[in-house]
């Protein structure tokens, strides 16, 4: 490999790093405040699964992102008429959330292509 196409792989790891820490934690918390509770209040009958602590807030947000987007998904966890229930744009957050940490690993995979 050449430089340019290791400092191209060091330039991607940078960039999707950045957005983690720029974009999808603060996105996080925002979400962990209210939005979250409200989700789990909708969805899983007021049981909270994942607004417990930091670490399993982060596995609901992509749980819950992948309900609202993908109906064989919600279907499996059997929720997929409850999901209509859910605001608007509580459930335009919760997709925005896994689309992008989905961008940000798909970068963090690729820059290790360009590195021996």
């Amino acid at each position: 490999m050449t430089i340019d196409s290791e400092l191209f792989g060091l330039l991607l790891f940078g960039i999707s790093l950045g957005v983690i820490f720029i974009i999808i934690l603060p996105l996080a918390f925002y979400l962990k405040g209210k939005k979250l509770r409200t989700v789990e209040d909708i969805l899983e009958s007021g049981n909270r699964y994942y607004s417990l602590n930091i670490f399993m807030v982060l596995h609901g947000l992509l749980h819950y992102g992948s309900v609202f987007l993908f109906d064989w998904y919600a279907k499996r966890y059997n929720l997929l008429s409850d999901r209509n229930k859910v605001p608007a744009q509580a459930s335009i957050l919760f997709k925005v959330y896994f689309v992008i940490f989905m961008l940000c690993v798909l970068l963090m995979f690729l820059s290790t292509l360009f590195f021996e």
